[in-house]
């Protein structure tokens, strides 16, 4: 299991401080909450300790808006939120003691063993503000403007947007334009209690890519092909593909796109007999290093040639483990690193460690196989894309590519805060020089394992993301990443390597 962790997307787990920390002296806090208008209030109550070691939610507020509860002796941030008449939290307006917007702004409350800390709140009767946009480049005022809340409140408005009711102070909303026109950005509004709070916010204008998906050898339209940007020579891909797809002419335009140099990947719809390229100069590869390089401005719309799409071919095979011969269980093959639950770039491996992918052009592609104790790595057993052997798809043919996964080295150690605490954080190793993606792990009790494969210099991110708060920074102090001690990973065997986290706020 702790193998599979090494490789598998992400886990979220509770403080590992919380199921303990009772046992220290304690005290209890005694809380009192009304309304805007005097009377008891409800809701759920969250009560984290400062320093993030220890933390209760989902608290609920009494008939008389009363709550008490044990805790260890120290200090605390109270957090209290309002619930929907369907009982959900409405975290937009959740209050912090003493009537803060947020972890940042809220003060603290010593609670002392042995004694019982009153404290009393009242609500804030929240307030609306005005919000408008102005374009970076122009100057101009930015039309269709729109806020994002939450689901139930989502305004948009013309040159101006009403923001809807808020708990009064700095805070920080998502902006976004009505027709996809300037970047979407967090921006912070001041609300003032008198409802005449304002803001300007700059957005910068989005890039647009536009061209048409053919037949490579008919020149017909393809409808429903995917267009997906990534940043120029990394074969990075992100989440959610099917973004910008291709009409029924073939036309396809490529939205919301920030200023610097891109490759483009297309997608062909489900079922399609059709394949997925990296678009080339002049046809597609499966080599991001041989893709065409768009180059953009903020504002600027750029029309490449037409994507020319050919047939698909399918790609199978077996993943063993070279260590015991054995098929690997779980994982998946793909064509970069994913940290979702389920591979948007790839497929996962069936039981008997088998796997299909029957939707790439027929070209020279490196996979990437990431299996349950073993490190990670591309197809013919490297660490780093560059030196993949590329695996050739044939159109309407099948090729079998079996893999012996080599185990790696095996990277165990603490994770720490900065009073030597264990806590929970999620660890991303990358190679030194080419800043790829080598290994990711989370740990579920200040415990963490992972394999990678060496040797090769690292570097080694955390981010630490205890309740209402995140911090992140890199192996060893590091609080940038030009900063981080880099790590000499061994051939074989196994490295111990303790990692303290600090309060280094994430960007």
């Amino acid at each position: 299991m702790l193998g599979a962790l090494a490789v598998a997307a992400l886990a979220v787990t509770a403080a590992p401080t919380a199921a303990g920390a009772a046992a220290d002296p304690a005290g209890v806090l005694h809380l009192t909450v009304t309304g805007t208008d005097g009377s008891p209030a409800g809701g759920n109550v969250a009560v984290t300790a400062a320093d993030s070691s220890y933390d209760k939610d989902l608290l609920p507020l009494d008939e008389s808006g009363q709550l008490s509860v044990e805790v260890p002796a120290g200090d605390y941030k109270i957090a209290i939120t309002p619930v929907y008449s369907d009982g959900q939290d409405d975290e937009v307006l959740r209050q912090w003691v003493p009537g803060r917007t947020s972890w940042a702004q809220a003060g603290t409350v010593r609670v002392s063993a042995g004694d019982t800390t009153e404290v009393s709140e009242r609500l804030v009767t929240p307030s609306g503000s005005t919000l408008r946009a102005r374009d970076a480049v122009t100057g101009a005022a930015v039309d269709g403007v729109c806020v994002f809340l939450d689901p139930r409140r989502n305004p948009c408005g013309d040159t101006r947007v009403t923001v809807p009711p808020l708990i009064p102070g700095p805070q920080e909303v998502w902006v976004y334009t009505r027709d996809d026109t300037h970047l979407p950005r967090y921006a912070t509004v001041n609300v003032l209690a008198d409802g005449s709070g304002t803001a300007v916010v700059v957005l910068t204008p989005a890039a647009n890519v536009v061209s048409r998906v053919v037949d490579a050898v008919t020149g017909a339209p393809v409808a429903g092909a995917c267009v997906t940007p990534a940043p120029a020579g990394t074969g990075e891909l992100p989440a959610n593909p099917g973004r910008y797809c291709s009409d029924a002419s073939g036309n396809v335009r490529v939205g919301l796109v920030a200023a610097g140099s891109w490759n483009l990947f297309a997608r062909p719809a489900g079922g399609s007999a059709y394949g997925a390229q990296w678009v080339g100069a002049t046809g597609g590869t499966g080599d991001v290093k041989q893709a065409r390089m768009v180059t953009l401005r903020a504002g600027q719309t750029v029309t490449v040639p037409p994507i020319r799409l050919d047939r698909a071919g399918v790609v199978t095979g077996t993943v063993t483990s070279a260590a015991t011969g054995k098929p690997a269980t779980s994982g998946t093959v793909t064509l970069a690193p994913e940290t979702g639950d389920f591979p948007d770039w790839g497929v996962e491996l069936d039981a008997q460690g088998r796997y299909r992918i029957d939707w790439l052009g027929p070209y020279g592609w490196p996979l990437l196989f990431t299996t349950a104790d073993n490190a990670p790595q591309w197809s013919g057993g490297f660490a780093l894309r560059g030196k993949a052997v590329p695996v050739t798809v044939r159109a309407g043919a099948t090729t079998v590519y079996d893999l012996a996964a080599r185990r790696g080295v095996l990277v165990t150690g603490r994770l720490v805060d900065p009073e030597g605490r264990p806590v929970v954080a999620e660890l991303t190793v990358r190679n030194a020089r080419t800043r790829e993606v080598i290994g990711r792990t989370a740990d579920r009790d200040g415990e963490y394992a992972l394999r990678v494969l060496g040797p090769q210099p690292v570097t080694v991110a955390w981010l630490w993301t205890p309740p209402f708060v995140s911090y992140a920074g890199w192996y060893d102090g590091a609080a940038r990443p030009a900063d981080a001690t880099e790590v000499t990973l061994p051939g074989t065997g196994t490295l111990r390597l303790d990692v303290a986290v600090d309060r280094y706020p994430a960007g």
